[in-house]
């Protein structure tokens, strides 16, 4: 799936999504205060730190929320089940992956081991011991945050950032894989 960020005039971003199953969609992003969109660190993150049943893994799979539309192609008759079955199945890394983005966005400049304490923190608050990510996974996260942040800088008129989601490569829980919008 590629997906390419833009700015808005008011200061916040988009980005057009082409979804694997010949889909085009915008997403609006609700954040303006970031040195990166919000969604973007969502993207980084979660590719980075293995979470494939994020923000961005739930919108390949075929999740839809609020501030997406469809810019091109048709929805399946049985979109919003199907949404919603896929939010349902992944909401454990949904909710992570707010934690996470949140720890990122404020960790941009730091090493991947201050990283993977501060993820580690975060963590503790709802789970015991360590977070299941590694110092070299933090540091591959903030560097590729880095780099954004300074194409994001760069970015002028009608010019994108453009990243891709990897298919997921795994199963999820039972050995199932997740719901696919085809």
């Amino acid at each position: 799936m590629q997906v390419n960020f833009r700015k808005r005039r008011d200061g916040g971003s988009c980005a057009t999504i082409e979804r694997d199953d010949g889909l085009s969609l915008r997403l609006w992003s609700y954040d303006r205060t970031g040195v990166v969109p919000h969604d973007a660190v969502h993207l980084i993150g979660e590719r980075a730190l293995g979470l494939p049943e994020g923000l961005w893994g739930s919108i390949a799979a075929g999740a839809v929320f609020d501030s997406i539309e469809v810019v091109e192609g048709r929805l399946r008759h049985d979109w919003r089940r199907r949404s919603e079955e896929v939010r349902r199945h992944n909401a454990e890394q949904l909710a992570l992956a707010e934690s996470v983005v949140g720890v990122l966005q404020h960790c941009i400049d730091h090493d991947g081991a201050a990283v993977k304490s501060a993820l580690d923190r975060a963590w503790g608050i709802t789970h015991t011991g360590g977070s299941p990510f590694t110092s070299q996974q933090a540091g591959v996260a903030v560097a590729q945050l880095r780099d954004l942040r300074s194409r994001w800088r760069d970015l002028s008129g009608d010019d994108a950032v453009t990243c891709t989601w990897p298919l997921p490569l795994r199963t999820t829980r039972g050995g199932k894989r997740p719901p696919r919008g085809r």
